[in-house]
């Protein structure tokens, strides 16, 4: 994959008005959003539906592969092999352990004294040994490797950009395919549980990309699909600022209104939905206000120092968050399908 260099704007192909593809509604509007994770200078036409409060790129782009870096993070995961990266696998797989199965002392004792995270997968499904698993845009698959850890070793993962197929020691497997390419030789095969695990959002054909998962479900399969809320509350505070936009590499977000719509053009409904909104939604949106890219040499997230922020600021950030996820207006969420 090549490298991201900042470009002139590319993003020319500019319409007047666009119907809402996923409503059809007329009342629409156009803005363009700068890339904001690596720093580039190109601007991206994005179209927001006032009736199902949709976002998305109207007019998508030849190729998104440059604006992935090879250090890409969902792509940087690799079996941990020193001893402190041993010492916090055990950890982390005790706590699985106790969150999946509400087995193991250890795990019980962890969690009191670290709870929890709203963005556990754990908040969303409830898994059992010997279940089969298919990940959708996986990346290096480090969720999949966790799940295996505690005995799931059903589990496939499916990327395109991954450099290479990746085959962990604990059975789990990760492809090199699209999803396209996978239906070819496992036309027949079922899972328990599909997901896509912030992934969907990156593709410029999700209706097609839902379909063909939804294919690979048993009749009562489930089919989880977390990623950003358009319309939410933060997306709206922030607009073009919004880290969730992550333009030009998030090219659809659903509202909670447009994935009902979503789920009926394959024939599915919503079951749960979860609200996993963190306090990331707040630093990440605020540094971008202020100029900063996601992973410049002075962000947060590279630095690891959060001193930009007031300890009266982080505190009304984490009160925010909470209140958001209970009333359902944060803007990250998992949405669990199942068939009508």
């Amino acid at each position: 994959m090549e490298e991201y260099q900042p470009q002139p704007n590319i993003a020319t192909k500019v319409s007047k008005h666009f119907n809402c593809e996923i409503c059809n509604s007329s009342d629409t509007s156009l803005f363009h959003a700068h890339e904001m994770m690596l720093g580039g200078t190109e601007r991206f036409e994005y179209l927001f539906c006032n009736e199902c409060e949709s976002t998305y790129q109207p007019v998508k782009l030849d190729s998104y592969a440059k604006y992935y870096s090879t250090n890409y993070y969902s792509f940087q995961f690799k079996e941990p092999t020193n001893l402190n990266g041993l010492i916090r696998k055990w950890k982390r797989n005790a706590r699985n352990r106790f969150y999946y199965f509400s087995k193991g002392f250890l795990g019980r004792l962890l969690t009191i004294i670290k709870p929890r995270p709203i963005n556990h997968l754990s908040h969303h499904v409830k898994l059992h040994l010997g279940m089969s698993i298919l990940e959708v845009g996986c990346g290096a698959g480090e969720l999949l490797y966790e799940l295996g850890e505690i005995g799931l070793t059903n589990c496939i993962g499916i990327d395109p950009y991954v450099p290479a197929d990746i085959q962990f020691k604990n059975g789990v497997h990760v492809y090199k395919l699209t999803l396209e390419e996978f239906k070819k030789n496992n036309s027949t095969v079922k899972y328990d549980l599909v997901m896509f695990n912030h992934s969907l959002e990156h593709s410029p054909t999700p209706i097609k990309d839902l379909e063909l998962a939804s294919s690979f479900l048993k009749s009562d399969g489930e089919l989880l699909i977390r990623w950003p809320v358009s319309g939410s509350t933060n997306a709206k505070v922030y607009g073009v600022n919004w880290w969730s936009l992550d333009s030009p590499r998030h090219i659809y977000l659903f509202s909670v209104k447009s994935m009902a719509l979503l789920a009926n053009s394959v024939s599915m409904v919503i079951s749960r939905i979860h609200f996993e909104g963190t306090i990331d939604d707040f630093l990440a949106s605020e540094q971008h206000k202020s100029g900063t890219p996601l992973i410049a040499s002075n962000s947060y997230i590279t630095t690891g120092r959060l001193d930009k922020f007031t300890s009266i600021e982080m505190k009304d950030f984490e009160n925010q968050i909470k209140d958001q996820n209970k009333n359902g207006t944060a803007s990250q969420a998992g949405y669990v399908l199942r068939f009508a």
